[in-house]
């Protein structure tokens, strides 16, 4: 193992790697099982729509917080 610490944003781009590589490997699971891209879309996008809105809620957060720490 490393003695060095790896920063918060390393580990923040792993783990956004890992999730891009789950995501594809899932698409391309459903793209091979559904009749056609159309049942795909009907269950993606809603998905897709709550991902970004839960993205953009801990984004806020974040913000929120520091803004937060920033007044004390």
């Amino acid at each position: 193992m490393s003695s060095r610490r790896t920063t918060p944003g390393a580990r923040a781009r792993r783990a956004l790697l890992v999730d891009v590589i789950v995501a594809a490997l899932l698409a391309a699971i459903a793209l091979s099982l559904a009749a056609g891209l159309g049942v795909v879309a009907f269950f993606a996008l809603p998905l897709l729509l709550l991902g970004l809105l839960w993205i953009a809620l801990e984004r806020l957060a974040i913000r929120l917080r520091r803004r937060g720490h920033r007044a004390t």
